[in-house]
C-alpha cells in the first residue's frame, strides 16, 4: 500500500538496501500527497475568501485561532518521525555498517572521462598502482598489480555477497549510479568515497522480470519508446533466407533495429540491463558514460566472467 516506486517510476530494486528506501520514499510522498489535498483547496479558498472585491481594507490583527499552529506542528512532527525513524538509520546503514572485507567482493571503480574503469584485484586481493595512460592501465613495475584485472563499463558481481566500492575519480567531478541498486554517490578528484551493497537479483532473475515485446517501426524517433537502459535481444532473430539478424543477448542498437525492420520483424522480445550511470554532467561526452551491471548466480560465472579479461 504504501509502496509508490511503482507509480513514481523508479526502476526494479536489486539490492538488499532498496526496500527501505523506497519505503521511505513512499511515506514522503503520502504526506506531501497529504499536504495538498489540504493545502490547495486551502489556497483556493483564500483567493476567493479575500478578493478585493470583498474586502479592500486588511486585517492587521491576523487569524486568533490556533487551528493552523497546530496543524504546522503536526506536519513537523511527521516530518521527524521520517527523519528520525527512518531517513537516519538508513543512512547509518548504508554509510558506517560496512561488511567485513573477506566477506565481500573488494572493487575499486576509476571514473574518467566518458569510462567507469572497473579494477579487480588478483588472488593476493592487493591493488597495483595504476598509471596515467588512458584507457587505465596497471603499473608494471608495481608486482601487486601483476594479477589485477581491469574491466571498462562492466560491473561484475556475484548474487547475495556484499560489495565494497570505493570510488575516485581522474579528472572532473562525476557521479556513479546504479539505480537498480539504490546507488548514487558523487566521485570527486582526490578522494576515494567507498560505497557498499547487496545485489539480491542476477542478470537472469532481472531479465526474466523485466522481458517485455518492444515495436519495431521506421520512425527514428523510435528511441523515445525505449526507457533509459541498454535493451538486449532475448531470443534469436533472422531474416527469410537464414542470416541471423540478431542474437540472443545481442544489444538492441539502432542499426539492428534498422536491419530487424527491413526483414519485416516488428516486435522483439528484449529486456533492458541493469545500468552503471553518470548522474554529473562532465562534459561533451557525458552522454555516453554508460556502463553494464552483470549479477552472476554462481562463484563459478564470476570467474569464468573476469577470466575474459585477464590478460
Amino acid at each position: 500500500m504504501f509502496d509508490l516506486s511503482k507509480w513514481m517510476g523508479m526502476p526494479l530494486d536489486a539490492s538488499g538496501h532498496g526496500a527501505p528506501i523506497d519505503a521511505m520514499m513512499g511515506w514522503v510522498h503520502w504526506l506531501m500527497l497529504a499536504l495538498f489535498i489540504f493545502w490547495a483547496p486551502f489556497f483556493l479558498y483564500t483567493l476567493w475568501r479575500f478578493r478585493a472585491k470583498r474586502q479592500r481594507v486588511a486585517n492587521y490583527h491576523g487569524v486568533k485561532s490556533k487551528w493552523s499552529s497546530y496543524v504546522e506542528g503536526a506536519v513537523v512532527v511527521a516530518e521527524a518521525i521520517l527523519l528520525v525513524g527512518f531517513a537516519f538509520p538508513i543512512w547509518a546503514e548504508i554509510k558506517n555498517d560496512f561488511p567485513d572485507e573477506e566477506e565481500s567482493t573488494i572493487i575499486n571503480v576509476v571514473a574518467e572521462q566518458f569510462a567507469w574503469n572497473v579494477v579487480y584485484p588478483g588472488a593476493d586481493g592487493a591493488f597495483g598502482r595504476t598509471t596515467l595512460a588512458k584507457p587505465l592501465a596497471i603499473d608494471p613495475d608495481d608486482p601487486r598489480g601483476e594479477d589485477d584485472i581491469i574491466v571498462q563499463d562492466e560491473l561484475h558481481l556475484l548474487k547475495g555477497k556484499p560489495v565494497i566500492i570505493e570510488l575516485t575519480s581522474r579528472d572532473v567531478i562525476h557521479s556513479f549510479g546504479l539505480p537498480n541498486m539504490r546507488v548514487k554517490q558523487d566521485v570527486i578528484p582526490g578522494l576515494a568515497i567507498p560505497v557498499w551493497f547487496v545485489p539480491e537479483m542476477s542478470t537472469k532473475e532481472f531479465h526474466a522480470a523485466m522481458t517485455k515485446i518492444l515495436p519495431v517501426s521506421a520512425d527514428q524517433g523510435r528511441r523515445r519508446q525505449y526507457p533509459p537502459y541498454r535493451w538486449i535481444a532475448m531470443q534469436d532473430y533472422a531474416a527469410a533466407d537464414g542470416t541471423v539478424l540478431a542474437e540472443a543477448g545481442a544489444r538492441l542498437s539502432t542499426r539492428i533495429l534498422d536491419r530487424l525492420f527491413e526483414a519485416g520483424i516488428t516486435e522483439v522480445v528484449a529486456a533492458p540491463d541493469m545500468e552503471i550511470s553518470c548522474a554529473q554532467l562532465c562534459g561533451g561526452g557525458h552522454y555516453s558514460m554508460r556502463g553494464t551491471v552483470i549479477v552472476h548466480e554462481t562463484q563459478e560465472e564470476f570467474d569464468a566472467a573476469l577470466a575474459r579479461w585477464d590478460f
